[in-house]
């Protein structure tokens, strides 16, 4: 819906042309999308191979959430980028860095579907 929502705000710009706004919201949908594709890719049945980068990404982000079931600024964190008020690159700045590091966390343990 947040996607959505920018979308729409981006019409609202009357002098955006077509191509214009095709191009502003690339800007927009490409970083979900990307998230969103690499969360699918780390299940078994998806069809697809994650990148070496997804893997790094997704190794990182497990211990991320393991730490952040204990630390309130990493999951206040992870949540403003969800629903993309920060952009994702504030999950690995130097202090969300070293709050994982310093947790000791290795893994969050999965959720049975």
């Amino acid at each position: 819906m947040t996607v959505a929502a920018l979308e729409a705000r981006a019409l609202l710009d009357p002098d955006l042309s077509p191509a214009a706004y095709f191009r502003r919201i690339a800007a927009v949908v490409d970083l979900p999308w990307e998230i969103t594709v690499g969360a699918d890719l780390r299940i078994a049945t998806t069809a697809g191979r994650p990148t070496p980068r997804m893997r790094l990404i997704g190794a990182y982000l497990d211990r991320f959430h393991a730490a952040a079931e204990h630390d309130a600024e990493l999951t206040r964190r992870f949540l403003r980028v969800t629903n993309l008020y920060d952009p994702p690159q504030a999950l690995m700045s130097p202090p969300a860095l070293l709050r994982v590091l310093r947790s000791g966390a290795q893994r969050a343990v999965p959720v049975p579907a």
